[in-house]
C-alpha cells in the first residue's frame, strides 16, 4: 500500500490518499489529485519525475504535471495545471 501527499509550489498539502503499489499508480493519482481538489474537468497524469529506475518506483518524492485535454469545439489541445511535488510512502 502507498501513501500519498501532494503539495503545491509553495508546499502546502493539496490532496494525500492512499492506493495499492500495483500498475494502476497513475490513475490512482489523479484520481486523488482531482478528489483533492474537486476539479472538473478532471485531470489525468502527465508526467511524474523521471522515468522509474528501481524497484522502489514510485516510493520517494517527485514533481507532477496534471493536465486535461480541450474539446474540439474549444480549440482543442492540452492544459497543464501548475507543477506539484508528490510524496508517496510504503505504508
Amino acid at each position: 500500500m502507498l501513501s500519498i501527499r501532494i503539495c503545491n509550489a509553495e508546499g502546502a498539502v493539496i490532496a494525500t490518499g492512499t492506493c495499492s503499489d500495483s500498475g494502476y499508480f497513475p490513475p490512482a493519482l489523479s484520481d486523488i489529485y482531482n478528489a483533492g481538489l474537486s476539479l472538473l474537468p478532471a485531470r489525468s497524469l502527465e508526467n511524474f519525475g523521471e522515468s522509474a529506475g528501481s524497484a522502489e518506483y514510485p516510493v520517494g518524492t517527485r514533481k507532477a504535471t496534471f493536465g486535461y485535454t480541450l474539446l474540439r469545439h474549444s480549440g482543442g489541445g492540452r492544459v497543464l495545471d501548475d507543477e506539484v511535488t508528490v510524496h508517496v510512502e510504503r505504508i
